[in-house]
């Protein structure tokens, strides 16, 4: 049983994460970056977002607990968030939730390290991962 449960939970976190998008993403952010440098993102991007999922995993439902929220509430308002979300993306509307603006473009070209932001959160350790930790 506790192997299944760890098979479930592991999947579940793996398309939640969305490792070939991010793979995209990666390759996009550090196309101007050495071999060298992409690999101490990737790794302190992946140990920073272990460490945020860690955190959750294990202080999540306490938190919760502490502000009197149970996981059918989560479940609810985060299914009212998509559901809000994608009525933005049907009816082609722009809400600033799924895009960016011109000065956060401009910021994102100009960073030099993305191990933390974007890449560990919330690429790697975003909502949804945290989520699938807590629940």
């Amino acid at each position: 049983m506790p192997t299944t449960t760890f098979l479930v939970a592991f999947a579940t976190l793996f398309a939640t994460v969305g490792v070939a998008d991010i793979a995209f993403i990666f390759a996009a952010l550090t196309k101007h970056n050495t071999a060298r440098q992409r690999f101490v993102f990737a790794t302190r991007g992946v140990i920073i977002a272990g460490v945020i999922l860690l955190l959750f995993g294990v202080l999540g439902n306490p938190i919760l607990e502490v502000f009197g929220i149970t996981i059918p509430a989560l479940r609810t308002a985060g299914g009212l968030l998509l559901f809000l979300i994608a009525i933005d993306m049907v009816f082609a509307r722009h809400s600033g939730g799924t895009g960016t603006t011109d000065e956060e473009e401009v910021e994102a070209r100009q960073r030099d390290d993305i191990a933390v932001f974007p890449l560990a959160m919330p690429l790697l350790a975003g909502p949804g991962a945290i989520s699938a930790v807590i629940l």
